[in-house]
Protein backbone atom coordinates (compact mmCIF):
# COMPACT_ATOMS: atom_id res chain seq x y z
CA UNK A 1 0.00 0.00 0.00
CA UNK A 2 3.00 2.52 0.75
CA UNK A 3 4.43 1.64 -2.58
CA UNK A 4 1.38 2.37 -4.32
CA UNK A 5 0.88 6.15 -2.46
CA UNK A 6 4.55 6.90 -3.38
CA UNK A 7 3.98 5.62 -7.17
CA UNK A 8 0.49 8.07 -7.17
CA UNK A 9 2.25 10.85 -6.00
CA UNK A 10 4.97 10.56 -8.35
CA UNK A 11 2.24 10.15 -11.63
CA UNK A 12 0.51 13.03 -10.11
CA UNK A 13 3.45 15.00 -9.46
CA UNK A 14 4.49 13.88 -13.50
CA UNK A 15 1.35 14.58 -14.77
CA UNK A 16 1.18 18.18 -13.37
CA UNK A 17 4.35 19.03 -14.86
CA UNK A 18 3.27 17.58 -18.33
CA UNK A 19 -0.33 19.35 -17.95
CA UNK A 20 1.64 22.54 -16.73
CA UNK A 21 4.30 22.75 -20.08
CA UNK A 22 1.12 22.37 -22.09
CA UNK A 23 -0.29 25.84 -20.41
CA UNK A 24 0.08 28.25 -23.38
CA UNK A 25 1.18 26.20 -26.12
CA UNK A 26 -0.23 26.08 -30.02
CA UNK A 27 -1.93 29.27 -29.22
CA UNK A 28 1.65 30.83 -29.99
CA UNK A 29 1.90 28.85 -33.26
CA UNK A 30 3.20 30.76 -36.48
CA UNK A 31 2.62 29.29 -39.96
CA UNK A 32 5.10 28.86 -42.40
CA UNK A 33 3.25 31.19 -45.30
CA UNK A 34 3.93 31.47 -49.40
CA UNK A 35 4.25 35.36 -48.91
CA UNK A 36 5.79 38.16 -47.30
CA UNK A 37 5.47 38.67 -43.52
CA UNK A 38 4.37 42.28 -43.63
CA UNK A 39 2.47 44.46 -41.12
CA UNK A 40 -1.05 43.08 -42.11
CA UNK A 41 0.52 39.44 -41.33
CA UNK A 42 1.81 40.41 -37.86
CA UNK A 43 -1.30 42.14 -37.40
CA UNK A 44 -3.44 38.92 -38.38
CA UNK A 45 -0.89 36.64 -36.77
CA UNK A 46 -1.92 38.12 -33.25
CA UNK A 47 -5.25 38.28 -33.99
CA UNK A 48 -5.57 34.73 -34.41
CA UNK A 49 -3.35 33.70 -31.99
CA UNK A 50 -5.36 35.93 -29.51
CA UNK A 51 -8.64 33.59 -30.77
CA UNK A 52 -6.95 30.35 -30.36
CA UNK A 53 -6.38 31.21 -26.64
CA UNK A 54 -9.52 31.25 -26.50
CA UNK A 55 -10.10 27.27 -26.69
CA UNK A 56 -8.80 26.57 -22.88
CA UNK A 57 -6.99 23.57 -21.77
CA UNK A 58 -9.55 22.69 -19.21
CA UNK A 59 -12.63 22.57 -21.93
CA UNK A 60 -15.16 19.89 -21.44
CA UNK A 61 -13.47 17.85 -23.95
CA UNK A 62 -10.80 17.50 -21.47
CA UNK A 63 -12.45 16.88 -18.73
CA UNK A 64 -14.34 14.20 -20.22
CA UNK A 65 -11.58 12.42 -21.12
CA UNK A 66 -9.94 12.88 -17.56
CA UNK A 67 -13.23 11.51 -16.17
CA UNK A 68 -13.28 8.24 -18.35
CA UNK A 69 -9.63 7.75 -17.75
CA UNK A 70 -10.31 8.08 -14.19
CA UNK A 71 -13.36 5.24 -14.25
CA UNK A 72 -11.12 2.65 -16.94
CA UNK A 73 -8.68 3.17 -14.64
CA UNK A 74 -10.41 2.63 -11.20
CA UNK A 75 -11.93 -0.05 -11.97
CA UNK A 76 -8.65 -1.63 -13.68
CA UNK A 77 -7.03 -0.70 -10.55
CA UNK A 78 -9.54 -2.49 -8.18
CA UNK A 79 -9.58 -5.39 -10.58
CA UNK A 80 -6.01 -5.73 -10.40
CA UNK A 81 -5.50 -4.89 -6.84
CA UNK A 82 -8.60 -5.89 -5.58
CA UNK A 83 -8.70 -3.40 -2.95
CA UNK A 84 -10.05 0.30 -2.20
CA UNK A 85 -6.23 1.53 -2.62
CA UNK A 86 -5.86 0.07 -6.01
CA UNK A 87 -9.27 1.38 -7.17
CA UNK A 88 -8.12 4.90 -6.11
CA UNK A 89 -3.94 4.25 -7.72
CA UNK A 90 -6.06 2.98 -11.30
CA UNK A 91 -8.31 5.91 -10.78
CA UNK A 92 -5.57 8.59 -10.47
CA UNK A 93 -3.22 7.35 -12.61
CA UNK A 94 -6.11 7.01 -15.78
CA UNK A 95 -7.67 10.42 -14.97
CA UNK A 96 -3.58 12.11 -15.51
CA UNK A 97 -3.63 9.63 -18.57
CA UNK A 98 -7.39 11.36 -20.08
CA UNK A 99 -6.19 14.78 -18.68
CA UNK A 100 -3.24 14.48 -20.67
CA UNK A 101 -4.68 13.11 -23.69
CA UNK A 102 -7.38 15.59 -23.60
CA UNK A 103 -4.63 18.27 -23.20
CA UNK A 104 -3.04 17.27 -26.54
CA UNK A 105 -5.97 17.27 -28.42
CA UNK A 106 -6.69 20.52 -27.30
CA UNK A 107 -2.86 21.52 -28.14
CA UNK A 108 -4.37 20.21 -31.51
CA UNK A 109 -6.88 22.61 -32.30
CA UNK A 110 -5.29 25.88 -31.04
CA UNK A 111 -2.61 25.24 -33.74
CA UNK A 112 -5.43 24.45 -36.15
CA UNK A 113 -7.11 27.45 -35.00
CA UNK A 114 -4.47 29.79 -35.94
CA UNK A 115 -4.05 27.94 -39.43
CA UNK A 116 -7.62 28.08 -40.39
CA UNK A 117 -8.27 31.69 -38.71
CA UNK A 118 -4.70 33.31 -41.28
CA UNK A 119 -5.67 30.98 -44.04
CA UNK A 120 -9.09 32.67 -43.72
CA UNK A 121 -7.52 36.55 -43.64
CA UNK A 122 -5.74 35.60 -47.01
CA UNK A 123 -2.47 34.12 -45.85
CA UNK A 124 -1.41 31.32 -48.43
CA UNK A 125 -0.52 28.94 -44.99
CA UNK A 126 1.69 25.92 -46.61
CA UNK A 127 2.78 24.55 -42.67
Amino acid sequence: MRIQRSNAIMAIACGSLVLGGCANTASGYRPIVDGYEDEAYHADLADCQALAKTKRYDNGDTKTSALAGAVVGGAVGAIEDDSVEGAIVGALLGGLIGGASGAADTRTDRKDIVIRCMSGRGHAVVG
